[in-house]
């Protein structure tokens, strides 16, 4: 073998184990986050129904609070799969979005286009000051259900301010219920959805939780 083979033998060798070298370490990335398997998904799904400004890290924070990105997880309450969606709700979110085809909630994708959509359909429905206010509310709507949150607007004396104000007002669920229902927007906006602050715009992180 010439010189000229053997350089270019040993360029050709760098190149190929740096790019194994990349795989693994992209690889190794993936099973550390498991987020980042879904990242392309959420982003792409959150854009199509919410724009270019959809709030994917919000969105990414849900289901970090939901599952913690486990998709063959079952919830205690039978909330199934990535979005802990229960059987009522999955069969209400594929009848609204026929595009959905059959409940699926241990797919993945299904889970994350459910849940993209069904927060809209609250969104679409409750009040909101601002996108804050009325992202806070539809959270809580996809925790306890939408009718607790038009309940509690219809009672409140500032419909569209949800934090410190409309949160509080007393619906008919249990004291238990009620209060992790209401603690559940905030822990998505101000705990999890910083851990996603780079995969698009956030909201409400302005303010004081």
């Amino acid at each position: 073998m010439t010189p000229r083979l053997r350089l270019l033998a040993r360029i050709m060798l760098g190149v190929t184990l740096g790019a194994l070298l990349l795989t693994v370490v992209a690889a190794s990335a993936v099973a550390a986050d498991p987020a980042l398997r879904y990242r392309a998904t959420l982003i792409r799904e959150a854009q199509a129904v919410f724009g270019l400004n959809a709030p994917v890290p919000a969105l990414a924070g849900q289901i970090h609070q939901e599952s913690s990105w486990r998709p063959g997880v079952t919830a205690r309450d039978n909330g199934r799969g990535l979005a802990q969606f229960m059987d009522a709700t999955a069969e209400q979110v594929s009848r609204s979005y026929p595009e959905l085809g059959a409940p699926d909630p241990y797919n993945p994708q299904w889970a994350i286009r459910a849940l993209v959509r069904y927060n809209e359909w609250i969104y679409k429905r409750v009040l909101g000051k601002d996108a804050c206010n009325r992202w806070a509310a539809t959270f809580k709507g996809y925790n306890a259900g939408p009718g607790y949150v038009m309940q509690a607007q219809k009672a409140s004396p500032d419909p569209g301010t949800w934090f410190g104000v409309t949160e509080f007002v007393p619906t008919r669920q249990s004291p238990a219920n009620f209060e992790h229902s209401r603690l559940y927007p905030r822990k998505i906006i101000f705990r999890h959805q910083p851990l996603y602050a780079d995969w698009g715009q956030t909201i409400c992180l302005q303010r004081t939780p």
